[in-house]
C-alpha cells in the first residue's frame, strides 16, 4: 500500500543531524516550535506541543536581511516562546542547505538497487555527488518511504540530501539563534509530502508542476498521486534576472536592481514575462517532455519558499504555462492532520510559502493507516 509522500520529510530516513546529545529533551509540557529557514526569512509557529493532536497558537514571521544578527533572530524567538534562561530551546526546523540535491533515478531493474555500490556509483556518475563528503537519504519515489536495501521493491529512487559541510552550516546557523534541532528536515523534500498529501485529501489527481526557486538555482519537480516523478535541477536562479533588470530600466548596477526586485515599490507584471522568459523555457520543456511521455496534462503549478513581495512570479508562470496556481486551503487541510488553530490566529494571510512549516507537522502516513 502506497503511504503517500508523508516520509519525503528526512525524519526516518538516515539521520542529517551532525550534533545530537541525549540531554536536550523538551519537556512534557514546553510549547513546540517549528520553524522554516530560507534565505528570505523564518517562519515560525507556536504549538501546543509536538504529539498529536496540537493546537496553532501564533504563527511570525522574520525577513532576513543583509545587517540580520543571531541576536535579533533569538529575541524575535523568544517573544513566540520561554527560554526558561535555557541556552537552547528544542525545536523541529526545516533547512535549505545551499547545495541541497532531490535527483530522481530509475533503475533498469530492482536487483541493481539492492546493491549501495551499484547507487553511491550512480551518484557520483549520473548526479556529480560524492557520498564521502554528502549527507545522503535514498527514497523509494512512489511514496516517499526510506528505500530497503534488502527489499528492494522498487526501480524509482529519490536520492536527496546536501554537504555535510552545509548540513553543518546550517545548524550553526540554527545554534546561533537559540535553537536546537530535535528534528531537522531538508524543506525542499518536506514541502513536497506536504503537497502530495495536500493533492490527496483534496483529490487533485492530476499532476502538479512544482518549482522551487531561489537565488543561486532552483529545482523542478513533477508530483503525481502521491509520487514523484520528474525531480531535476535548474543551474540558475533568481540572481540571473537582475542583469535583465538593470538593462530593461538602465539602472547604475545590478546591486541596485536587486534592491528594486525586492522592494514593494515595482510592479513586474508587466515586465515578468520578459524576466522569467529562461526559466518559463525550462518549465515549458520539463513539462512538455513529462506529457509527452506519460500522455497525462498538468494542470496545477505550485510554487514554495519564494516571500510575499515575489507572488508576481507565480502568476507570471501560470500565466506562460496555461496553469492554475495551487492555493492551499492550509486550515481545512491541517485539521484533517489533528492540527488546529487557536482563535487568534489569521489563517487568511498564509499563502503558499507557509506550507513547508505545516509540513513538518504532518504525519502523513497516519491517514493512509486509517484509510486502511
Amino acid at each position: 500500500m502506497i503511504r503517500g509522500v508523508a516520509e519525503l520529510s528526512l525524519v526516518n530516513a538516515p539521520y542529517l543531524l551532525i550534533l545530537t546529545s541525549s540531554m536536550l529533551k523538551p519537556k512534557p509540557k514546553a510549547k513546540g516550535l517549528y520553524i522554516d529557514v530560507s534565505e528570505f526569512s523564518i517562519l515560525a509557529v507556536r504549538t501546543s506541543g509536538y504529539k498529536l493532536p496540537i493546537v496553532v497558537e501564533e504563527v511570525a514571521e522574520f525577513p532576513i536581511a543583509a545587517d540580520c544578527h543571531p541576536e535579533d533572530v533569538r529575541a524575535f524567538l523568544e517573544q513566540l516562546v520561554d527560554f526558561k534562561g535555557a541556552s537552547y530551546y528544542i525545536s523541529r526546523c526545516g533547512v535549505y542547505p545551499k547545495d541541497r540535491f532531490l535527483r530522481y533515478y530509475e533503475a533498469e531493474t530492482m536487483n541493481k538497487v539492492k546493491n549501495p555500490s551499484f547507487l553511491s556509483e550512480i551518484l557520483q556518475s549520473e548526479f556529480n555527488v560524492d557520498p564521502a563528503t554528502n549527507r545522503v537519504s535514498i527514497l523509494d519515489a512512489r511514496d516517499g518511504s526510506d528505500f530497503d536495501f534488502e527489499k528492494g521493491l522498487s526501480k524509482q529512487l529519490i536520492f536527496c540530501g546536501g554537504s555535510s559541510a552545509a548540513f553543518q552550516e546550517v545548524q550553526d546557523q540554527l545554534l546561533s539563534y537559540g535553537v536546537y534541532p530535535d528534528r531537522l528536515e531538508l524543506s525542499s523534500v518536506t514541502t513536497l509530502g506536504g503537497v502530495c498529501d495536500y493533492a490527496r485529501f483534496n483529490r487533485l489527481d492530476s499532476p502538479i508542476l512544482c518549482v522551487e526557486l531561489t537565488s543561486e538555482a532552483a529545482n523542478v519537480f513533477i508530483l503525481n498521486r502521491g509520487r514523484v516523478e520528474v525531480a531535476r535541477p535548474v543551474p540558475f536562479g533568481l540572481d540571473s534576472i537582475y542583469p535583465l533588470l538593470q538593462r530593461e530600466l538602465g539602472l547604475k548596477d545590478e546591486a541596485s536592481a536587486r534592491k528594486l526586485f525586492y522592494s514593494n515599490t515595482f510592479d513586474f507584471a508587466e515586465m515578468g514575462p520578459k524576466l522569467l522568459r529562461r526559466m518559463v523555457k525550462e518549465l515549458q520543456a520539463t513539462s512538455g517532455f513529462y506529457e509527452v511521455q506519460t500522455g497525462q496534462t498538468i494542470d496545477r503549478v505550485f510554487l514554495s519558499v519564494l516571500p510575499k513581495n515575489l507572488s508576481w512570479i507565480a502568476k507570471t508562470v501560470s500565466d506562460s504555462l496555461g496553469l492554475e496556481i495551487m492555493q492551499p486551503n492550509i486550515e481545512a487541510w491541517l485539521e484533517s492532520l489533528n492540527v488546529k488553530f487557536a482563535d487568534g490566529v489569521e489563517v487568511t494571510n498564509f499563502d503558499s510559502r507557509w506550507l513547508g512549516v505545516f509540513s513538518l507537522m504532518g504525519e502523513f502516513h497516519l491517514r493512509e493507516e486509517v484509510a486502511g
